[in-house]
This record gives C-alpha cells, structure tokens and sequence, in this order.
C-alpha cells in the first residue's frame, strides 16, 4: 500500500515536529569581578551582588545524540562594591545604583550522552550576541542605556526523564560578553561607562518539553 502525497506530506510534517522541544529555566547567577572604566575617573576594579538568570530556548533534535537550539532569556545583576567602596556609601551620595538587565540571543549546538533510561548529560556551546541594558539610579535621578556586544556561551548538565515528553534538569552555564559599555546624559549624570570582562557563572533548574 503507497502513501498518497497529502499522506505523505502529513507524515513528514509529523516527524519534523517530533523532534521539537521547548525549555525554560531559572537559577541563580555569579558575575567575576569586573574593570570598571568611567569618563569622569581612573578605571577601578568593580563587584557584584549575585544576580539572577531566567532561560527560553527552542531546540531540535538532529539525532539521538546532536541537537541545536535558539536561546535567549534575562541575567540581571547589581554592583556592589567600586574600586573597594560600596556604592550605599560615601564618596558615593544618595545611595547610588548600577544595574544590568542582559538579554542573550545565541544559537547553540548541544551534545548528549545518556547515562540510562532515564538520566542524560548534556554540553553545549553557543555564540551570538547579548543586548544589555544598564540602570543608573543617583538618589531621584535616574538614567539608563543600552548596548549591545557578542556573546558566547557554554554549558553542561543532567536531564531526568519525567514522561515521554517531559524532562527536569540541572545545569551550569559560563557566559561571556565583549565589553559593553553605556552612556549616560541628563542633567545631574553626564558619563561613559564600559565593563572590561563581563563573565557570569549560573546554577540553573529547567524544565525540557518535548513535542
């Protein structure tokens, strides 16, 4: 018995989506010490309060062991500490506040390696770009920027099976930008600001659905 074309083309449609899968995850997040260059002062080493890190990512399966995804999501962090002093603390006035909220849009290939019916790990590497927009709060004066800087990413992690089509995970994930850097107008803030060395480590759970 011989397919007609309609039949045909519905069972090709059928398996091209079946190797669809969708992933969401959230966690926490590490960004390293950072150089801090200003317009208005010597570059000063600079820290971070740990931030936190929200993924999308669609994905498809090439075969039991390759799969490519398109990633995005939200890592957000605040500065603590410039050249040493905190920013809730003088020379700094009025409780000043730096905060980037990075969007990522990478396009990622993963290698997977199951362990048994149920347990696979995972690694995976991305490249692409990220567009970070920066907040500057100096008492009631706020101001913000945005830039946009390539990006690159790699990961590694351990899915359990739930159902057929249902997985949870863990992961670990390096993420890296080039340099972003903000400018910053009004009428009490006139500065130039880039971060030499924005690389953040996060500790994720995910969930994985696939179609």
């Amino acid at each position: 018995m011989s397919l007609s074309p309609s039949q045909s083309q519905t069972q090709d449609s059928e398996d091209w989506t079946q190797n669809l899968y969708a992933h969401v995850g959230a966690g926490i997040l590490y960004q390293q010490n950072t150089t801090l260059y200003q317009s208005t002062t010597t570059p000063k080493s600079a820290t971070l309060f740990p931030g936190v890190r929200g993924d999308i990512a669609l994905g498809y399966n090439i075969n039991k062991s390759w799969a490519v995804e398109l990633d995005t999501g939200l890592l957000w962090t605040s500065m603590d500490k410039v050249g040493g002093v905190s920013l809730s603390s003088n020379p700094y006035p009025f409780n000043a506040s730096f905060d980037t909220y990075t969007v990522p849009l990478l396009a990622s290939i993963v290698y997977k390696v199951p362990i048994n019916d149920s347990w696979l790990t995972y690694a995976g590497v991305g490249f692409g770009g990220a567009a970070t927009i920066a907040s500057y709060s100096v008492g009631n004066n706020n101001v913000g920027d945005y830039s946009f800087a390539l990006a690159y990413q790699a990961e590694v992690g351990l899915k359990y099976t739930l159902t057929q089509n249902a997985s949870m995970g863990i992961a670990y994930d390096f993420f890296g930008m080039t340099n972003p850097s903000w400018y910053f107008n009004s009428n009490l803030v006139s500065n130039h600001i880039k971060e030499d060395g924005f690389y953040t480590h996060s500790l994720t759970i995910s969930f994985t659905w696939s179609f």
